[in-house]
């Protein structure tokens, strides 16, 4: 029996080795969140369309080789010499000459082209650096993408975290509203509390059970998306663990910045979603500059060599292959150029045109909202601030008036009832300044990801 406490103590002394912080949280993140995979994959597929661009400065090199088998061959061709010469004349003797060997049944055939661009008024160069610009947006996807998580994960184990304390007193308001209903049913039954106001207790209870509901769901709904943010399936609540001593020190690294510092921070030009707009604006301009390269008579030029072989011969294998059959190679400088195309190019040239303007517009648009979440949330953060202040003064309050009321109880002149509904108020106190710190993490994590902390 004496084990027993022993095995317990070394139990509770291991668990918590067993909790995940924000860090841990993080790392699963990085391998399991089906975002972050996606943008990954989306910068490797960049990568090759950047290998494929810079492949048009090398030649493209075709090989075609057909093999045929011909079932009824054309026969050899024989005449005789005595029907068109005097063979006796001559001295010659009279027989048959063949002048074709007849078809043979195989017949091959090898084409080798290489196409070398010259010149293409730009439109390589810029394909390249176009598909360079792509990727590198495809990377600040990906980090601004990682960033959000980040966010959005500190910011949920925040929540939960104070969730599961206001889950807590929830339970101690059930047992203090349990307590309170049976005063309510004896006084009533004594005739000392009307039905009316004993009534009111019940519902009072009923709205814990509401409240106490609401908050199980939420709990369950947060775990839920942790499990999907870092792809861990197993992950429960009991699991997770919140290091408010750092956050703490963060939100007071907050407070004592100023905010014209915090907003150029958030509005920087190095800030990853600035860069994201300005790669995609640079693409819209390269994209507009191989438009124009693509307008009527701007010939691309390019070198073209073709070598054909054909014959029945099969080369390098056969025996007389070089006698027997026919090769040919031609080097042509080839010249193309749309003439007329309706307009069709001028028009691209104006969409590319409106697309980098929009680009410009979209910059501008995102700081314009950057700079309208900085200001909510930083007021927020007062707001939050002045009534988690406020309801800790009121608490201090109802906690004093509490002892007032036990040692009016103790002595025999005090109300049970008074003083369980102080207890009530005191803890309804506490569940608001906890509600309340779950918008102040929102807040803070928000300001921190909008001036790119690298703390996230």
């Amino acid at each position: 029996m004496k084990k027993l406490p022993i095995l317990l103590i070394i139990l509770l002394s291991v668990l918590p080795l067993f909790s995940l912080t924000v860090t841990d949280l993080q790392s699963a993140m990085m391998s399991g969140n089906p975002d972050i995979m996606k943008a990954r994959e989306e910068v490797s597929k960049a990568s090759l369309d950047v290998k494929d661009a810079k492949s048009g400065y090398s030649p493209t090199i075709d090989l075609t080789i057909t093999g045929s088998y011909i079932a009824n061959p054309i026969d050899p061709i024989r005449v005789n010499l005595g029907d068109y010469i005097n063979t006796t004349a001559y001295g010659i003797p009279n027989d048959y000459v063949t002048i074709y060997n007849g078809q043979e049944s195989m017949y091959y055939q090898f084409q080798l082209s290489l196409t070398q661009p010259v010149f293409t008024w730009g439109k390589i160069t810029n394909a390249v650096r176009l598909y360079q610009k792509v990727y590198d947006a495809r990377v600040l996807q990906m980090e601004d993408a990682i960033e959000k998580a980040q966010t959005e994960l500190r910011t949920r184990v925040a929540a939960l975290y104070y969730l599961l304390q206001i889950q807590k007193l929830l339970e101690s308001q059930r047992e203090i509203a349990d307590k309170l209903v049976g005063h309510a049913d004896n006084a009533q039954q004594n005739g000392m509390m009307l039905a009316t106001d004993a009534l009111k207790v019940k519902v009072q209870s009923r709205q814990i059970d509401v409240a106490k509901a609401q908050i199980d769901q939420q709990i369950v709904l947060m775990v839920t998306e942790l499990r999907n943010l870092t792809g861990m399936n197993d992950l429960g609540p009991e699991d997770i663990e919140f290091d408010e001593a750092e956050f703490n020190a963060q939100l007071e690294a907050l407070r004592g910045t100023d905010y014209g510092t915090l907003s150029s921070r958030c509005l920087s030009d190095s800030r990853t979603t600035f860069q994201l707009l300005s790669a995609l604006s640079q693409i819209a301009e390269l994209t507009n500059d191989i438009a124009g390269a693509s307008v009527n008579w701007k010939p691309d030029m390019a070198l073209v060599v073709n070598a054909d072989y054909s014959g029945s011969r099969l080369p390098f294998a056969q025996k007389d292959w070089y006698g027997k059959d026919d090769w040919s190679a031609t080097i042509t400088f080839a010249l193309k150029t749309t003439i007329v195309d309706g307009g069709k190019a001028v028009r691209n040239v104006k969409r590319t045109e409106s697309a980098v303007s929009e680009a410009q517009m979209d910059i501008q648009s995102a700081k314009a909202k950057v700079q309208s979440a900085v200001d909510e949330n930083w007021t927020n953060l007062s707001v939050y601030l002045a009534q988690i202040d406020y309801q800790d003064a009121l608490q201090s309050q109802l906690e004093a008036q509490g002892e007032v009321d036990k040692q009016l109880l103790d002595t025999g002149y005090g109300s049970e009832s008074d003083y369980l509904q102080g207890q009530l108020e005191s803890n309804n106190c506490g569940i608001e300044i906890l509600r309340t710190r779950i918008n102040l993490a929102t807040a803070v994590y928000t300001l921190l990801y909008l001036q790119g902390d690298r703390s996230l």
